[in-house]
């Protein structure tokens, strides 16, 4: 090794030494309980940044780049995914994207679903065309080595909700999954799933070890701390996974919008020993996205029972 060789090899040390004294700040066991979406890195992604927005500093990322980039970034092992970065659909695709994460010592735990399909539909023709299509989503979450998958419910005309329909459209694609290995979860999230005891509704009328819950932390009620924890502990029997998501930010990065701290209190006295997925989405995200998920995973580990 030349002199030049040297320095720069140092330097690259130097520069690591921050990094690591922060993966190390954070107990194991505390750290395999921590993921992230690549929803928080959408301005890195050309497919989901803001209209007319050019590709920020670091310039963008494709999904096989991001479990690595995660990793390298944050000691973050646990990836989820957002169906809307997909560069492909293909089942090739996604073995490769799975090969991706394994590279990175990571795995794909979650892909979030968001298209047209609607598991409501009052028109069985069309509801039928939604089921198949989120099953072939499915086969793409088995191929990328994702235990489960997030599918919307879908909505309408507030008269059209129908508990039995939209519980036998999630009945039928948890049977698929026994059969692929892949979980199919519902979410309080947007259509009639925006109301969380619709959410509980379906998860209970199905009442499959394979249709499970999402808690979204910015869906739940908002008008107290008090009022958010009551809307969440109500999908604990049948939690799977937390989108830990923070909303508005100040210029220093810091969350604005409610205290995390409740949250992950109540989630962990309610017996949940699942993983915490880290996700931003709001008008006012953070400017820097990676300080403030450390900020997030400092917050989550110091709170886990």
């Amino acid at each position: 090794m030349n002199r030049r060789e040297f320095v720069c090899s140092g330097s690259r040390a130097i520069a690591a030494i921050p990094f690591y004294s922060f993966v190390q700040s954070i107990p194991a066991a505390a750290l395999n309980r921590i993921g992230i979406t690549t929803v928080c890195f959408r301005e890195r992604f050309a497919a989901t940044r803001s209209r007319g927005a050019a590709a920020p500093p670091g310039g963008d990322l494709t999904l096989f780049d991001a479990p690595k980039f995660i990793a390298d970034q944050l000691g973050i092992h646990n990836v989820e995914v957002w169906s809307a970065q997909f560069a492909e659909q293909s089942i090739d695709y996604c073995k490769r994207l799975k090969g991706a994460a394994a590279a990175a010592g990571s795995k794909i735990i979650n892909i979030q679903v968001d298209g047209r399909e609607n598991l409501s539909d009052p028109d069985e023709a069309k509801r039928k065309a939604s089921i198949e299509a989120i099953k072939q989503w499915m086969d793409r979450a088995a191929a990328a080595g994702a235990p489960r998958m997030r599918a919307n419910t879908g909505g309408g005309r507030p008269e059209d909700w129908n508990v039995n329909r939209t519980a036998d459209s999630f009945k039928q694609l948890a049977e698929y999954g026994k059969t692929i290995g892949v979980k199919i979860l519902v979410e309080n999230h947007v259509g009639y799933s925006a109301d969380i005891d619709k959410v509980v509704a379906v998860a209970k009328a199905v009442n499959d070890p394979y249709c499970r819950v999402i808690a979204d932390w910015g869906n739940t009620p908002s008008s107290s701390p008090a009022d958010r924890v009551a809307g969440l502990s109500k999908l604990f029997p049948y939690l799977e996974l937390v989108s830990a998501k923070e909303l508005d930010f100040d210029d220093q990065n810091k969350h604005v919008s409610y205290d995390v701290v409740p949250l992950i209190k109540a989630t962990e006295a309610s017996g949940y020993r699942g993983i915490y997925s880290i996700e931003f989405y709001s008008d006012k995200p953070p400017k820097d996205v990676v300080a403030a998920a450390k900020d997030m995973m400092r917050t989550i580990a110091a709170n886990l029972a």
